[in-house]
């Protein structure tokens, strides 16, 4: 689904601190409009735990999100929450999905706790499934929508409702976690309603259908925003996040900036590949492969290499392949720039329908001619080395005695698109996410917007926020600069303690599909489990 309304307006923020302490602001504001005509509180999350706490705001004591939404209930004003109910075996193995259990037997304690209380409201909880004709579908959307009768907002972002997702904008090994969202009102507020109550009506337990309730009224600011989900349940299915990420980065002039954990999917890498070759900036910011903070992160180490290499490729120096799976045990080829011409990757008939484990990256295969004009190709796998005029990616580190643990994790799921559009939601730019899992974003466009986002995000990484000449579009040399001299300083041991920076990936960072050493110090069954549940 994808749509745009004007007539609203939106609000950055940035990590989870900022984005817990004003939402416990949205929250009081509830509280104190009190009993009235469309109040209400509707929430939707992948993971939801009653130890979600909301930081104090204007000096005021920080407080449990649980206590809050009890104190709504009990002014007789509707709180309602999905959660994402999971599959067995995974609450089984993944604590985060046992979180929505809890919270559901914390609702069925508080309901009877309050029930001979006068003018109380009960919770309600849907624990919703997904992706039935799929295993390992998640329901990923983040989403709270809030009424204080007068006034209509929404959040929409990466945190999820738990504490962990805490963090200050100082990362270190206590705020290790990067996200981002965006807290919007106006006319789009009606539509973000819109998504929850289509997921809230799929149950049949409710006497009645939930409906919108009230109607959001026109922000002044008048921003244009669209919104655009990923849904594998719908008839036919919605991947318009993918399609309004593709048609900006086709129509970019400029720079493309993304930030999350992984960049995997081959579609939008692919465009990437496309933009950096015809002379554009890309500057992904993504998890360092080295670190350790999440178990099972060798798959998306495994999948990212793919991703390094055809971006790499875009703007090559040269490369060297071995003649087989031996690897290094044989000879290598060096190929310089000057005798690969129109280098491309072969994704070897994949088709974004398709189901991922029917696409084996490993299929991938870089085509070129050589200067004498012979056709030639090369397996992904069998690439040991290359070097590329620009960075292709950069990741974060934090220096915790040399120690990969604790290490800062980008988990925001964010894009700039020349200073114009930004786009900041619960999707992940992965197969999966843009495939199959359920996802909302909303991409905000005006420039003055994107220009505030840009230059918050580039001072926060202590990165530089535009090259004297160009712009934004001459950041890329900048980075450049900047992230070589950290990974100098890294390799100097001159961070200092708990400090992060940003430092630009290199080819040995990832986990090579037919490296010898690799395969045998990183297989395990969290990396198995990881490569197999998200193989893009």
């Amino acid at each position: 689904m994808q749509v745009t309304r004007a007539n609203s307006n939106a609000q950055f923020l940035l990590d989870g601190n900022a984005y817990f302490a004003r939402l416990h602001q949205s929250l009081d504001g509830v509280i104190a409009a009190g009993a009235g005509a469309n109040r209400f509180v509707r929430m939707a999350f992948w993971q939801i735990a009653p130890d979600a706490f909301l930081p104090g705001y204007g000096g005021g004591a920080g407080a449990l999100l649980v206590d809050k939404l009890e104190a709504i209930a009990r002014l007789g004003i509707r709180v309602e929450i999905i959660a994402w109910a999971g599959a067995q075996v995974l609450n089984n193995f993944v604590p985060e999905m046992k979180s929505g259990w809890q919270t559901r037997a914390w609702v069925q304690q508080v309901n009877r706790r309050n029930n001979a209380l006068g003018g109380y409201r009960p919770i309600e909880i849907y624990m919703e499934s997904y992706g039935r004709r799929t295993f390992g579908m998640s329901t990923h959307q983040k989403i709270v929508v809030l009424s204080t009768g007068p006034l209509k907002e929404a959040y929409v972002g990466g945190m999820n409702m738990a504490h962990k997702y805490l963090s200050s904008d100082i990362h270190d090994p206590e705020n290790w976690w990067h996200d981002a969202a965006v807290r919007v009102t106006g006319q789009i507020v009606d539509d973000i309603e819109g998504e929850w109550v289509r997921r809230w009506n799929k149950q049949t337990t409710l006497p009645a259908p939930a409906a919108t309730i009230g109607v959001a009224a026109p922000d002044p600011a008048n921003l244009t925003i669209t919104m655009m989900t990923t849904n594998s349940e719908a008839i036919p299915a919605e991947r318009d996040i993918r399609a309004g990420l593709q048609a900006r980065i086709g129509a970019a002039a400029n720079y493309v900036y993304l930030e999350n954990y992984a960049l995997t999917d081959p579609s939008i890498v692919e465009d990437l590949a496309a933009f950096k070759q015809g002379g554009g900036t890309v500057i992904p910011v993504v998890n360092h492969p080295e670190n350790k903070t999440m178990d099972g992160f060798e798959g998306f180490s495994y999948l990212m290499y793919y991703t390094y290499v055809e971006l790499a490729l875009a703007d090559l120096n040269a490369f060297d392949a071995a003649d087989s799976w031996r690897g290094r045990a044989g000879p290598l080829t060096n190929y310089p720039a000057a005798n690969v011409v129109g280098a491309h990757v072969d994704k070897a008939g994949y088709n974004p329908a398709n189901m991922a484990t029917l696409n084996p990256a490993t299929a991938y295969r870089v085509t070129f001619n050589t200067a004498a004009g012979v056709p030639t190709q090369i397996g992904l796998r069998y690439i040991w080395d290359i070097a590329a005029n620009n960075d292709v990616m950069f990741a974060p580190k934090t220096y915790r005695h040399n120690e990969p643990t604790k290490w800062t994790y980008p988990h925001s799921k964010l894009a700039i698109i020349d200073d114009q559009y930004v786009m900041v939601g619960t999707s992940n730019w992965t197969y999966r996410s843009m495939q199959y899992d359920g996802e909302i974003t909303l991409e905000i466009d005006d420039a003055a917007f994107a220009q505030g986002v840009r230059a918050q995000l580039f001072t926060h990484w202590h990165m530089p926020t535009a090259a004297a000449a160009g712009g934004a579009a001459g950041v890329g040399a900048a980075w450049l600069l900047d992230a070589t001299a950290n990974q100098v300083a890294w390799a100097g041991g001159n961070f200092a303690l708990s400090e992060t920076r940003l430092v630009p990936c290199a080819f040995d960072d990832f986990m090579h599909p037919i490296s010898i050493e690799a395969w045998k110090n990183s297989l395990s069954s969290a990396s198995l489990a990881s490569i197999g549940s998200s193989f893009f």
